[in-house]
């Protein structure tokens, strides 16, 4: 048995563009799958995008299908967990942010999760 290292497809966010896909090679069915999902082929970043106006829970189901039918026929998919962060919600000037308190919901929690490093960071209280 051989061990893949290197995902058929992986999922994250950029900074710029939102939720992207990367795919291993240039397979036909890997592209008719993630543009079936709404996702476009950007040959200048090499990478597959959403378009600008896509909301985030639609997003996140498009990732979440499109990886399941990946799975479905045998191929590797990777996905960042921040892709189930909603973006942050635009503050008018002079507002200060509201921040999120530990344990106040699941997507505030998860936050929290990715900020840990060792089991020391975990606070004991």
């Amino acid at each position: 048995m051989k061990l893949q290292l290197e995902p058929d497809v992986a999922f994250g966010v950029h900074p710029e563009f939102g939720v992207v896909a990367a795919v291993s090679d240039d397979h036909p069915f890997l592209d008719e799958v993630l543009r079936k999902h709404h996702f476009r082929h950007s040959s200048a970043l090499d990478l597959y995008v959403l378009s600008d106006d896509t909301p985030h829970n639609s997003a996140v189901r498009a990732v979440a299908r499109a990886s399941r039918e990946f799975q479905d026929v045998g191929l590797s998919v990777a996905a960042d967990p921040r892709i189930m962060l909603p973006p942050p919600i635009p503050a008018p000037d002079g507002v200060a942010e509201r921040q999120t308190l530990p344990g106040q919901s699941l997507t505030a929690l998860t936050g929290e999760l990715h900020e840990l490093r060792r089991s020391a960071d975990v606070p004991t209280s």
